[in-house]
């Protein structure tokens, strides 16, 4: 667990910690609170039910997929997931995981997705990562401003991939090498 973030006395922390069962309804807010906004990801509406995110968080396979929360108190601001490339369905894609982060409207130029991203790349070096990669819409300049602090590189570029508000948008892929 990583706790940062105190303003003030009032003012609770936000930590960061391993995905719980009871964070289900907390993940899809986030969820359908990003997804709302129609400009960072691809899915506007989270499809899945409370008992549903319960059910897959329970099934994660802890040693290579995970999900990470900012917790501020009982509420979830924001969330990164980390999973196997594929789903792992390979053994060629073992060393490879894939991650996604969302955090709430709200709570963003918080460094919440700073701390989320460095909690991951911490565990996916102890959990036998090699590389981390994503997709990012080239829109989404704040989010590929991030990527790049923590040592993400373009690796390629789908062009006109996505319309999002009437314009093509690019699908920039990235990656980051864990070990060289």
């Amino acid at each position: 667990m990583f706790a940062f973030f105190k303003k003030g006395p009032d003012t609770q922390e936000v930590v960061i910690r391993e995905v719980k069962p009871c964070d289900a309804r907390g993940i899809i807010e986030v969820m359908q609170n990003v997804g709302s906004e129609k400009v960072f990801t691809v899915t506007e509406h989270f499809p899945w039910t409370e008992e549903e995110e319960r059910s897959f968080i329970k099934r994660l396979d802890r040693k290579k997929d995970m999900i990470f929360v900012a917790a501020k108190g009982n509420d979830i601001v924001g969330c990164l997931t980390l999973f196997r490339y594929y789903g792992g369905r390979s053994p060629k894609v073992q060393h490879v995981g894939e991650i996604g982060i969302s955090v709430k409207k709200e709570y963003r130029d918080q460094k919440i997705g700073s701390r989320l991203l460095e909690y991951a790349i911490r565990w996916a070096c102890t959990h036998g990562y090699e590389k981390l990669c994503l997709s990012v819409f080239s829109t989404n300049e704040k989010a590929i401003h991030l990527y790049k602090k923590f040592g993400f590189e373009e690796e390629g570029v789908r062009r006109r991939q996505f319309i999002i508000e009437g314009m093509y948008v690019d699908e920039i892929m990235m990656g980051k090498f864990l070990t060289r």
